[in-house]
């Protein structure tokens, strides 16, 4: 999954190691793998774990898809591609019930150090890192109409959910590179593999 090719990739920078990365499912070979608004598509495909909730008593015992990639790359290689951290609270919240190490401002390098981020430069991203981060291409005009209505609510704007707040409106940076899904795999196998 996504995990597993970061650690191949950091395990196999000693050039005495061998790695072996297995994966319980195919290499990704759908049509639409590489395409970031076909996310669905490949849910309760050969890519996808399938998974379900239990039944939920608020939507008339319905079961929410949970998709899951079993392929390389996870998750990254069918997700929708947004590119987003979690919340600075929550970080500090597992340091603070002695996860040391989880505060944001020590896992925050970590984050610089995996993007490659073609917009932001700045305490908050990195610009070197093996994974791709940008904007998604062509937003529709529609998209401007809504962030000013919210604005006129006193919704502020906010150009970076990955910065110094997340609060606000806008876009959101995602994991792709030329308009195409840039996957955990693609970020990390290539040059692992060699």
């Amino acid at each position: 999954g996504s995990a597993g090719c970061v650690l191949a990739a950091r395990l196999s920078e000693a050039p005495e190691r061998r790695v072996l990365l297995l994966e319980a499912g195919p290499p990704p070979a759908n049509r639409y793998e590489r395409a970031p608004g076909a996310a669905q598509r490949l849910w309760d495909c050969e890519l996808d774990w399938g998974f379900r909730s239990e039944p939920q008593a608020a939507l008339d015992g319905r079961r929410i898809q949970l998709p899951r990639g079993r392929t390389l790359g996870g998750s990254s290689a069918l997700n929708f591609c947004v590119y987003i951290r979690g919340n600075r609270g929550d970080y500090d919240h597992w340091a603070q019930l002695g996860n040391r190490g989880w505060g944001y401002d020590d896992v925050l390098p970590y984050f610089r150090r995996a993007e490659r981020n073609t917009v932001h430069a700045d305490a908050w991203h990195g610009t070197e890192g093996p994974l791709h981060v940008g904007p998604f291409a062509d937003p529709h005009p529609l998209h401007e109409a809504y962030f000013e209505a919210l604005e006129s609510l006193g919704v502020p704007r906010n150009p970076d959910f990955n910065g110094e707040r997340q609060e606000g409106c806008g876009f959101y940076q995602a994991t792709v590179s030329g308009g195409r899904r840039h996957s955990l795999a693609d970020a990390h196998l290539a040059e692992a593999r060699g």
